[in-house]
C-alpha cells in the first residue's frame, strides 16, 4: 500500500491526451525515466539515463487524473524510458486502476519478471520488437536475448491484449530482417509497423538527418510479417 505522499514511478505527463497511444480510446501518456537499451533513433533521448529523476507523488498523480477524467480521458499509457527497470511499478500500475482507468504498458522486454509480475493490472501490452534478435547487440546495445525470447512468450501467452511494434528505418528493416524477426513472434495476435521520424537530439548523429520511413517501406514490412501473425498492420 501507498500513502499519497509517496512516489510514483512517473516522471513526466504530456499535456494533452492523445488518439493514438491506446488503441480506440483516449489516453493521457506517461513517462517513466531510465533506460536498458541503446536505441540510435529512441525518441526520447532525455530519459535513457535518468534513472533518479524525480517523479510525482501519488497525490499530485491523482490531481492530474482526476482533471483528465474530466476530460473524458479513459485509459493510461506508461512509457518510456523503460518502465519495467523500476521496482515501484507494480504499485504505479495497481494505483492507475484504482482510479478507474485503462492502463497500458510499453516495454521494451527486458524484464520479464516485471511483466509476468504487472500482467493482472494491465488491459494492453505494446513490446517493441527492434529488429531480428541476433542483430539486437549491435542495434540496439542489448544482448540478453533469452530475456526478450521470455517476454515474447509471457505476453503471447497471459496478456489481456497486446501487441508487438517496430520502428522501420530505410535500408535496415527489410523484408529479409522482418521475416528473421518473425520467427520469435510467429502466432502473436498484433503486429504494428511505424515509421522512423528523425529529430536534431537522436542519440545516433547519423540518423539525425535521414529520410523519415516512407509509406512503401512499411507496407512491405507489414506484407512480410503477415503470414507469421495473425494480423499485422501500418500505424
Amino acid at each position: 500500500m501507498h500513502s499519497p505522499e509517496d512516489k510514483s514511478v512517473i516522471n513526466a505527463i504530456m499535456r494533452q491526451p492523445s488518439l493514438v497511444d491506446y488503441p480506440g480510446k483516449l489516453a493521457v501518456l506517461m513517462f517513466t525515466s531510465g533506460c536498458d537499451f541503446r536505441c540510435g533513433f529512441c525518441h526520447n533521448p532525455d530519459l535513457l539515463d535518468r534513472f533518479d529523476a524525480k517523479t510525482f507523488s501519488f497525490k499530485a498523480l491523482k490531481e492530474r487524473l482526476d482533471k483528465y477524467r474530466e476530460e473524458w480521458v479513459k485509459a493510461v499509457t506508461v512509457s518510456g524510458g523503460e518502465p519495467t527497470v523500476h521496482a515501484a511499478l507494480p504499485d504505479t500500475l495497481a494505483f492507475l486502476k484504482e482510479e478507474g482507468f485503462l492502463v497500458k504498458l510499453d516495454t521494451n522486454g527486458s524484464n520479464p519478471e516485471m511483466l509476468r509480475n504487472v500482467l493482472p493490472v494491465v488491459d494492453y501490452v505494446a513490446m517493441d520488437i527492434k529488429c531480428a534478435l541476433a542483430n539486437y547487440p549491435g542495434f540496439v546495445k542489448y544482448r540478453h536475448l533469452d530475456r526478450i525470447r521470455e517476454s515474447i512468450r509471457i505476453i503471447m501467452n497471459g496478456a489481456r491484449d497486446y501487441e508487438f511494434r517496430t520502428t522501420v528505418l530505410e535500408g535496415f528493416h527489410t523484408p529479409e530482417e522482418i521475416v528473421a524477426a518473425a520467427q520469435d513472434v510467429r502466432g502473436a495476435r498484433r503486429w504494428i509497423f511505424q515509421p522512423f521520424v528523425p529529430h536534431e537530439n537522436l542519440p545516433d548523429v547519423t540518423l539525425r538527418s535521414a529520410a523519415r520511413t516512407k509509406p512503401s517501406t512499411l507496407q512491405e514490412c507489414a506484407a512480410a510479417a503477415a503470414p507469421f501473425v495473425q494480423e499485422a498492420k501500418v500505424r
